[in-house]
Parts: structure tokens; C-alpha cells; sequence
């Protein structure tokens, strides 16, 4: 330890100027975890978190926003039997621009952010900053890019837990292997992300589940009702309707994932576009329509097959034609115009009931506008 800040900790004690105190051992913390002594930096952490009862009667919380440096996250936790890490550390390069969000998502993201970057001065008001984030959809909607979008923007190492590790065939292991988790982030400065959280969080009523779900659940709970407020954790689940009711009241916010909209869908497409569709001539706006309903992911799988065909069958600034692009599309959707045009109809309809008109459909199936309009006409009236 540095001398200097021992005896500078010493003399703010015995001041009891507290401010002082709290900095200084913050320094002598970071100074340690740059030594590589984690065991004595947390130590130390741990020896100034309990309240203490100064003689005036006042009370005095622990320090609320640790010095934890990303080199803490050596020595993962493993499954005892299996012996695998529970944990994967990821710096993560994404960016909130790289993540198609609504606006209004987008501001709840970001003010969860601030208030992470804020968090001291939160706590010493009194008020927790928001910790516990659930995000929810179906699949391919961005949550798991969105944690790492989260990650990024704090400048944190996303601590991904292993659900093929995490859960053990061994019974009691994976209430313990939850512990190891939740202990390993309590002394970490990071972002703790459950993926496919339904996993371990289901609802105890379900006659189908053994009673060690049961316990899993009730030892998730109890560590979630642990978990101090420097940790920032965010949970994922394409399966909200599965969780556990008492699972809920855990969580600071909850926030719906759904298929992207117009606007998100065009970002994403422009995104596209200017990377690895830049040197091509593609009409957009018939991207546009025909990704109406995908999700994120499936927009991406779409974009990558045209950036392929282009690449492999057209030259540097030729056209995208609509014929080439519909034919990929039918492609991606598993859709073909000679053997399967009841089912392309019932896709086609799918995308004019939700708002897309009879003329766009026109343009980009190559199909007529009455021939659509008898189609579906026909199609509806045999769903009746």
C-alpha cells in the first residue's frame, strides 16, 4: 500500500472529515486493483461497507459507486461438476447507433444511462439509481444487442452468463451455481446479462416443472433481493408470459422489444445499404415494404443475401432491379410464385392488412393490382 495514502486515510479519519475519507480509500482501492491484489482491494471495499454509527447519532451509508477496473474480471466462476465458466466477459463495440430502437425506447435507454452515470451522486441523495432492466420480445428484436449497446455507452465489460453451464443436471447445483454469479458481480464493476432468463425464472405454479425449478427460482429471487445497487443487471426472456409473477417487482423496468417499425426498419436498411450495398444501385423504399413483419435479425439476413447476390452476380453500380430483389425476398420468406401461390397470397395479404397498399404490393410481387385484389378477396373469404 502507498504510505502517503495510508496516512492521508489516517488523518481524514481522525478529522472525520468523511469525504475526504471515502476518496482517499478509493484511491488506495484503485491503486491495489492496479497492482493486480483484487482479493485486498475488495477487502477493503468490504470493510468500509457496512453503516457505521458516528457518536452525533447520524447515520453514515457505505460508498455507493466502488472503483472496480475491468482486470477484476479474472478467476470466473465455474460449475463445480463440470468445471465450465459460468460467466463470459465481452467488451463490447456496440453502439446505441448501431441498434434500431423507437424513440421513446431510445429515451428510456438513454435515461437509464444517465442515471448509471450519475449513480454517486443519486445515492447519496437517497435515490437508487435504476439497476434491474428486463427486456422482453420475440426473437431477433435486438435485446441482446441492446445490453451490449448498454454496456458500451458505460464503458463496462458485459458479464454474459452461460446458461449451458448455469444450469446443472446436478440437483441443488444450479441455485448454487446462481449464487457463484451473483457473488462474483457484487465485488465487479460491469453489466451482468441473463439471456433467455425464462430458463431459470418460470413460474412455480407450472404443474409440469419438478420442484427443482421450484427452488431455482426461489434462489434466483433471494439473490435478486441481495443484490447491491452498484450492480447493474439486465435481463433478457422472448417468453415473458412463462415468468414467475414475484419475479416482476425485482426488476426497476421492464421494456417491450417488438418488430421494428417503419422508421426503425428504414435505419436499419440505410445502415445496410451504406456498408455492404454502397457500390450497388438499390431501391429502397421496395426494401422497405417487403421487410414489413420481420424482425431485426431477419431484416439483417435479408440485407446480407442481397449484399451476396450483388456481390457475386452484378457489377460496381449496376441495378438492383425489383424482379432480382422480390426473387431474393420470395427466397428469404421460403415463397415460391409457381408451386406455392396460396401461400405467397397469405404473405402478401399479411402485409396489406397491417397497412401496406394493394398498388405498392402491385410493384414489388409483379403482380397485378386486380389480381391481388381478387386474391385476397378469395383468401379472406375462405378464412371466414
Amino acid at each position: 500500500m502507498k504510505a502517503n495514502l495510508i496516512i492521508k486515510l489516517i488523518s481524514a479519519h481522525s478529522a472525520g472529515d468523511e469525504i475526504l475519507f471515502k476518496k482517499t480509500l478509493s484511491e488506495l482501492i484503485q491503486d491495489e486493483e492496479m497492482k493486480g491484489n483484487y482479493s485486498l482491494a475488495s477487502s477493503l471495499e468490504s470493510a468500509y461497507s457496512a453503516k457505521k454509527h458516528p457518536s452525533n447519532g447520524s447515520m453514515i451509508y457505505p460508498s455507493p459507486s466502488p472503483t472496480y477496473s475491468a482486470q477484476s474480471t479474472i478467476n470466473l466462476p465455474k460449475d463445480k461438476d463440470s468445471t465450465l465458466e459460468l460467466i463470459e466477459i465481452i467488451q463490447s463495440d456496440v453502439t446505441l447507433d448501431d441498434v434500431a430502437l423507437p424513440e421513446k425506447t431510445l429515451e428510456i435507454i438513454q435515461q437509464i444511462i444517465e442515471e448509471q452515470r450519475n449513480s454517486e451522486e443519486l445515492r447519496h441523495s437517497g435515490i437508487p439509481p435504476t439497476n434491474r432492466v428486463l427486456f422482453c420480445g420475440p426473437p431477433g428484436c435486438g435485446k441482446t444487442m441492446t445490453a451490449k449497446a448498454l454496456a458500451s455507452a458505460l464503458d463496462l465489460p458485459l458479464a454474459y452468463v452461460r446458461l449451458d453451464s448455469l444450469v446443472s443436471s446436478y440437483l441443488g447445483q444450479t441455485g448454487t451455481n446462481i449464487r457463484k454469479i451473483f457473488e462474483f458481480a457484487k465485488s465487479q464493476r460491469m453489466v451482468l446479462f441473463l439471456d433467455e432468463f425464462d430458463a431459470i425464472a418460470k413460474k412455480r405454479d407450472d404443474l409440469n416443472e419438478l420442484g427443482e425449478l421450484k427452488r431455482v427460482v426461489t434462489a434466483l429471487l433471494q439473490n435478486l433481493d441481495e443484490m447491491p445497487s452498484h450492480v447493474f443487471l439486465v435481463a433478457a426472456t422472448n417468453h415473458q408470459h412463462l415468468l414467475d409473477p414475484a419475479i416482476w417487482r425485482r426488476f426497476d423496468i421492464s421494456i417491450l422489444l417488438e418488430e421494428p417499425n417503419e422508421s426503425q426498419r428504414k435505419k436499419i436498411i440505410t445502415t445496410a445499404l451504406a456498408e455492404y450495398l454502397k457500390d450497388f444501385q438499390v431501391d429502397a423504399q421496395s426494401l422497405i415494404i417487403l421487410s414489413k413483419g420481420m424482425s431485426g435479425a431477419q431484416i439483417q439476413t435479408f440485407l446480407q443475401a442481397l449484399g451476396k447476390y450483388c456481390i457475386i452476380y452484378k457489377k460496381e453500380g449496376e441495378v438492383l432491379t425489383i424482379e432480382e430483389v422480390r426473387k431474393i425476398w420470395l427466397k428469404h420468406k421460403n415463397l415460391h410464385v409457381e408451386d406455392n401461390d396460396e401461400n405467397l397470397t397469405a404473405e402478401l395479404l399479411k402485409l396489406h392488412q397491417s397497412g401496406v397498399s394493394i398498388r405498392a404490393l402491385a410493384t414489388v410481387s409483379g403482380i397485378s393490382k386486380s389480381t391481388l385484389s381478387y386474391r385476397f378477396k378469395k383468401e379472406v373469404k375462405s378464412n371466414e
